[in-house]
């Protein structure tokens, strides 16, 4: 049986209406005798309210008391509720839906880049190879001073066989080593000097779970760097931030997700600093938005650590618990990315995305034979009894649930058959499962995901073309690019489905994703749809996938993700009705405002 998310005291609705409201779905108006706690504090009106509640599709009123809806309905059902000390506020036919809510955010990974400023070069992710190298260029000779040279968001795909060298980086910085991030954050390039003072040559082995890519000539490694190659040879080396400096970083940005419309996000891969940071600024000054945290475990961050390190760090997990942040949850990584690294049951018809096979780097030889093929099938991290004593363990340790990293299809497979037999070792599983990406999945598992309720996710931006979308459909082959990102097959397997950014890999925000989810074309140029087009959604769809399938995700589908009496009022205002307007135009609508807990967290045009 799953358990019941826990409420922190200080969000409990103490007065009697909170106590009946959970168990009716839409209050009557008050008797002429009821006592005040009846009497709503903020009556909504004239607004076009789309509930995700499929018993109560439309209303054109709510009312509001301790945060809490306690009307959804017409006009005269809501204003019933209003007394001599009631605000009733005409939202003018704008619509309303519920906060949207996005399980897959880096947002430590903004602040960072914002505290780091000026100690690192962050290149736009057209930059190509001549460009980017002028930047990095530019940057190094403007700061002499610095030991080191960091940098982000290298558009790797526009390299030869979308890999950028250390022969390539030494022609923009050579006196210094010099560590440079794609901007998928799964692979670096790092310089030759780097190379060389991290004893990296010819006979260095390729540590597990990575690729250390080589010359196929000589041996030599070229300086590109996957997975935990990447963790151990590059990220170890770039700066870190305190618990004080992250506060700061979270101050600012978890309020540009309200200005979106998100009112709860979930952040994957943290580590001990970032949830510590959490903590504080939840208890002292309060979090403007719900955040559910998934600490890494053996992630690229974590490469240089021991796992019982990082396990040890995830143990504190219930001491960090506060209003608003939920720290219960673990994240793994199954595999990479669909550039040669992503655990695929089909071999890769091409390792540069062109057609043609490139076997400049050794991945064939972690994983080089499935069934029989020699094929290049990329990298599996966790094999199926890694996986399932993980769950095990993390089950016991009373986590509310993990999220798998599985962009190949043998890589989800693995994930359903490891939940499979987690649920059949301990007679059942507590916590929910969220599987992240999910590029490509084997179409007979797709009815799997019900029956042991693990939750689907897609990221919009991933599949709008774009080079790095169209290198990876070229690895695939036309045949499986027409069934990437499968939404349309997943849900009527009967599957929950969830919308995503993976922010901030070419972020977009949620209305795009909703708008990409519906066309599956970029709303910003329009078509072409991308190759699997028919794997689209519906805007009702789409918008439950950003609400209350996401709200499930992180046990809050009793209090959140929906607009019904009883309920957080979280909710957010736009411009225009979804549903009324061309399907191409909902990327446009803005958000006036979002609410939390029926207060106001972002407001347009109000200086936040």
């Amino acid at each position: 049986m799953l358990r019941l998310p826990v409420v922190p005291k200080t969000l409990v609705v103490t007065s009697l209406v909170g106590t009946i409201l959970t168990a009716c779905d839409r209050p009557s108006p008050p008797a002429a005798d009821v006592e005040p706690p009846w009497i709503a504090d903020t009556v909504y009106t004239n607004a076009r309210v789309w509930t995700v509640n499929p018993d109560q599709e439309w209303a054109e009123a709510f009312a509001i008391r301790d945060g809490r809806f306690v009307a959804v309905g017409t006009a005269d059902e809501v204003t019933a509720f209003a007394g001599d000390g009631t605000a009733t506020i005409d939202l003018g036919g704008a619509m309303v839906l519920p906060g949207f809510q996005d399980m897959h955010v880096h947002a430590h990974a903004m602040y960072r880049m914002a505290a780091l400023e000026g100690q690192f070069v962050l290149m736009p992710e057209t930059a190509g190879p001549d460009e980017a190298a002028e930047i990095i260029r530019t940057f190094a000779e403007s700061n002499p001073d610095l030991p080191e040279i960091y940098g982000f968001n290298l558009g790797a795909e526009l390299h030869p066989n979308n890999e950028a060298t250390a022969a390539w980086l030494d022609t923009a910085v050579a006196d210094r080593p010099a560590y440079v991030v794609t901007s998928t954050g799964h692979e670096a390039v790092i310089n030759t000097l780097a190379l060389k003072n991290a004893g990296i040559d010819a006979d260095t082995p390729d540590p597990r779970n990575g690729i250390i890519s080589r010359d196929p000539a000589t041996g030599e490694a070229t300086g590109f760097l996957k997975e935990h190659a990447m963790g151990i040879y590059a990220m170890s080396r770039f700066p870190t931030l305190d618990v004080p400096t992250s506060v700061d970083g979270l101050r600012q940005v978890l309020p540009t997700y309200a200005a979106l419309g998100i009112t709860s996000i979930r952040m994957p891969g943290t580590e001990l600093t970032e949830n510590m940071a959490l903590h504080e600024l939840a208890t002292t000054e309060g979090l403007p938005i719900r955040v559910s945290s998934a600490w890494g475990f053996d992630g690229t961050n974590q490469a240089v650590r021991s796992l019982e390190e990082v396990a040890a760090d995830i143990a504190m997990w219930k001491d960090l618990a506060a209003p608003r942040f939920d720290p219960g949850y673990v994240k793994i990584y199954m595999d990479g990315i669909p550039t040669e690294t992503a655990s695929m049951l089909e071999a890769y018809v091409s390792t540069d995305g062109t057609g043609e096979l490139f076997e400049a780097d050794s991945a064939a030889m972690f994983d080089p034979v499935v069934d029989g093929d020699p094929g290049d099938h990329g990298l599996l991290f966790w094999e199926i009894e890694r996986t399932v004593d993980a769950i095990v363990r993390f089950e016991e340790m009373g986590m509310r649930g993990m999220m798998m990293h599985a962009v190949g299809d043998r890589a989800s497979q693995t994930v359903i058959d490891a939940v499979e037999a987690a649920r059949d070792r301990l007679g059942g599983l507590q916590g929910r499962y969220q599987l992240a990406h999910s590029f490509i999945l084997d179409e007979e598992d797709m009815s799997r995901f019900a029956d042991l309720d693990i939750t689907v996710e897609f990221s919009p931006v991933l599949w709008f073309p774009n080079p790095i979308s169209e290198i990876f459909n070229g690895m695939v082959g036309p045949e499986r690019a027409r069934r990437v990102f499968p939404m349309r097959s997943t849900a009527d397997a009967g599957a929950r489905i969830v919308l995503a950014s993976d922010a901030p890999l070419y972020y977009e925000p949620p209305l795009a994703g909703l708008e990409s989810a519906v066309t599956r074309a970029n709303p910003h140029t329009g078509g072409p749809q991308d190759a699997a087009g028919d794997q689209a959604i519906t805007l009702a769809e789409a918008i439950a996938a950003h609400t209350i399938n996401a709200a499930y995700v992180a046990f809050l589908e009793e209090d959140t993700g929906s607009i019904e009496t009883g309920k957080y009022a979280d909710f957010i205002v736009l411009d225009r009705d979804l549903f009324a307007i061309p399907i191409d135009e909902v990327s446009e609508a803005r958000v006036l405002k979002t609410f939390v807990e029926g207060e106001v967290v972002f407001e347009a045009d109000a200086g936040n």
